[in-house]
């Protein structure tokens, strides 16, 4: 019964993996509520110690209120025990017993990749982020993210500017949105995909919740896409988390002397897949996803009949993704001279804009 779940998940003593063992020996949740000290001492991992403090801890906690608690926010929860449980976090190790949910979780959303990155985004790794987002949510992908600042940030803004799904997974409480800043973008998500959280109901942000979240953000999803990151930053901590739950790593690479690309940069030596575009990821999971065609896209679709043939060649190269200028003079077989004078018009006439490096993207 819900009440139980919800009580045992207001239990600080007692971590994803208590909680399972317990429901697996008893085969019933509210026996596992209803037990005696006697009949928990003994199961794996649980000595008399453990025992006693959940017995003293339980006598605090009214189901009645936990579930009222609930019903009064409108917060949809899942627990372990439904079936409509999100299939691909059901199977990681620990996974979470009860998940707070304000939106909707669907059935294709088991069809999702993760975007993670650096708070301290550049202005590349955002439009990367941005970029991904679109093009993988409108082709149906959910996105999944943790909401913060940068990356985060980018990579859901680009899957609702597709019109597509994406799920924010919270350090908190889903009635705590954090950073503040993104209190309207949690809304819109909420509409078009779900905020979700395994803490219960007011729990306020703390550092430690955060590598909790993280393996909730890869174990949602296939795979796990790492945009920026220092070596011991959070993506990081999902990249490895993904790892450890047999899904997907993939890696941007980026500025060779940024402390962001230290991140993606080892974890493409590690054998992580490099992505360049959005074809490199569905190259990698066509066994999972299946054959999908992505088609160019040309921000605001523009009018480009005021546009020389140069110039337009330039725009519809830099449709698809942020590409260096060495790398287009190469593709259009131009002159790096001739393709900065040509850059540097486009950016005068709003059509494209520069990014660190010497990278360049459409508006």
């Amino acid at each position: 019964m819900l009440k139980y779940w919800l009580s045992l998940n207001q239990i600080p003593e007692l971590g994803p993996v208590t909680i399972k063992k317990m429901w697996d020996h008893f085969g019933d949740i509210e026996k596992v509520w209803e037990a005696k000290e006697s009949e928990i001492v003994g199961i794996e991992g649980i000595n008399r110690k453990a025992a006693t403090a959940f017995i003293e801890q339980r006598s605090k906690v009214d189901p009645e209120e936990q579930l009222a608690m609930v019903n009064k926010s409108k917060v949809r929860v899942l627990t372990l025990e439904d079936e409509v449980y999100p299939s691909n976090l059901k199977n990681i190790y620990a996974p979470p017993p009860v998940l707070y949910i304000k939106g909707e979780l669907l059935k294709g959303d088991e069809k999702a990749l993760a975007i993670v990155g650096t708070r301290r985004a550049s202005s590349y790794g955002l439009e990367v982020a941005k970029r991904l987002g679109f093009e993988l949510a409108g082709l149906g992908i959910t996105i999944v993210s943790g909401l913060a600042s940068g990356i985060d940030t980018a990579a859901h803004k680009g899957a609702l500017e597709a019109k597509g799904r994406t799920l924010a997974i919270f350090g908190c409480g889903v009635d705590m949105i954090f950073p503040a800043e993104n209190r309207e973008l949690a809304k819109e998500i909420e509409s078009s995909g779900a905020c979700v959280s395994e803490f219960p109901m007011g729990t306020r942000t703390e550092k430690g919740n955060f590598p909790r979240r993280n393996r909730i953000i890869s174990g949602l999803s296939l795979g796990t896409i790492v945009v920026e990151g220092n070596y011991d930053s959070g993506a990081m901590i999902t990249a490895k988390d993904a790892l450890e739950q047999g899904r997907e790593v993939f890696a941007v690479p980026g500025n060779v002397e940024a402390d962001q690309s230290k991140g993606p940069h080892w974890l493409i030596k590690q054998g992580a897949k490099l992505v360049e575009s959005v074809e490199d990821v569905l190259s990698e999971l066509e066994h999972i996803l299946g054959p999908y065609k992505i088609r160019p896209r040309i921000k605001g679709q523009k009018d480009l009949s005021g546009l020389s043939g140069d110039e337009k060649r330039i725009v519809e190269a830099l449709a698809s993704e942020p590409r260096h200028i060495d790398q287009l003079a190469n593709v259009l077989n131009m002159e790096v001279s001739n393709v900065s004078s040509l850059l540097m018009m486009l950016e005068l006439k709003s059509f494209i804009k520069s990014l660190p490096g010497k990278f360049y993207t459409v508006l």
